[in-house]
């Protein structure tokens, strides 16, 4: 899927007033195109996919860890948003991960160690059960397609990294020697 969506990265990146209208205008329309679709899809989505729409918003959440095991993709991530949870999910893969590493041209890959998520689609594989595609952008400029089942959720209250602009605080945990 994310058709058109790295091209509307790249060319948001422009200091011209025209441009980034243009750009405003493709984004909406392509915003509305999968609003569309997923509306047709989103009564089918599995409990935990659901969970994960229902719950979080992901854009800019920092992509700490990426693995695999035992047919599971499993992502570790902190949320940008207050309380700045930490979430494990562990998508239940039918077959292995695509990674495109080149989506975004080199100039505006970001070279941080962490990444960010940056937006991602859901996309429903007809079948019996049926199954999923997501198709996940980070800021290195990668590509993760994921075809799964379902995902696990877990979330974490982070007391390390420190979230900021919380009320939040670390309980006292029993010291060591």
């Amino acid at each position: 899927m994310m058709r058109g969506i790295p091209d509307l990265i790249v060319r948001g990146q422009s200091s011209d007033s025209k441009v980034l209208n243009e750009v405003e205008a493709e984004w909406d329309a392509l915003c509305e195109e999968y609003q569309a679709y997923y509306a047709t899809i989103q009564d089918r989505l599995p409990p935990g996919l659901r969970h994960v729409v229902d719950s979080y918003y992901l854009h800019d959440a920092d992509v700490h860890g990426i693995g695999v095991t035992k047919g599971e993709l499993v992502f570790y991530l902190r949320l940008d948003t207050p309380p700045q949870s930490l979430l494990t999910f562990r998508y239940q893969l039918v077959e292995e991960p695509r990674i495109d590493r080149e989506v975004l041209p080199e100039e505006h890959r970001d070279k941080s160690v962490i990444k960010q998520w940056q937006y991602d689609e859901i996309e429903l594989v007809e079948g019996n059960p049926p199954t999923w595609r997501q198709s996940i952008l980070l800021s290195n400029g990668w590509e993760i397609t994921l075809h799964f089942r379902d995902v696990h959720v877990e979330e974490i209250q982070a007391l390390l990294p420190v979230p900021r602009q919380s009320s939040f605080t670390a309980p006292d945990l029993p010291q060591t020697a």
